[in-house]
């Protein structure tokens, strides 16, 4: 998938893809797909350590969220580090969207894994990161470490990364600019969004 950026060059303006990662992105195969590139993030300290986040499915499937780096201008390809990898079950509900809040830490909306009614009861399920909002601290250099206070954090029967749950398909999201609430659009079922 690419975002373009228009550069000049000896006075003439270009295309250029920011970051094209389509040899590793599903491609959306119909109308409706829900596949693809899903979400992307700079990092709040990018000014200083060139970071961004993308969140895709990738050409088998899965969720990956990665951290990218920048070559001059450009995102660099060949600096991708996953940090999170989620086999998914069916081709719909991937959420995707991702955003960092004032506490500096990134939210990530997980879809329930798709179908109708969430068969496998994923959103509720304390175990899996499907059909949830993680929220996780990217401001070291390998991966990613769990906020402290993180809801579940102790709990070894809960996914650590869980800061809300029971959601079914939150595909965008963001934080109210002077309480820092968040506001989600969730995807509902026969009779209306959320």
């Amino acid at each position: 998938m690419q975002q373009h950026l228009v550069l000049e060059e000896d006075g003439e303006r270009k295309r250029t893809p920011f970051l094209d990662i389509s040899d590793r992105v599903h491609n959306p195969l119909f109308p409706g797909d829900e596949r693809g590139l899903l979400g992307f993030a700079f990092d709040p300290k990018f000014n200083e350590n060139g970071h961004f986040y993308v969140n895709y499915i990738d050409k088998d499937g899965n969720t990956a969220v990665s951290r990218f780096g920048m070559d001059g201008i450009l995102g660099d390809i060949s600096s991708e580090r996953i940090l999170l990898q989620l086999e998914q079950p069916y081709s719909n509900h991937n959420g995707g969207c991702m955003e960092f809040r004032k506490d500096g830490y990134l939210y990530i909306s997980v879809g329930d894994g798709g179908s109708t009614g969430d068969p496998e009861k994923r959103a509720q399920n304390l175990g899996v990161l499907f059909g949830k909002i993680l929220r996780i601290d990217v401001s070291g250099d390998k991966g990613y470490t769990i906020p402290h206070n993180n809801p579940f954090v102790g709990d070894v029967n809960v996914k650590p990364e869980i800061w809300s749950y029971g959601l079914r398909n939150v595909w965008r999201f963001s934080f109210d600019a002077l309480t820092q609430d968040m506001i989600m659009g969730d995807v509902g079922q026969h009779l209306w969004e959320e």
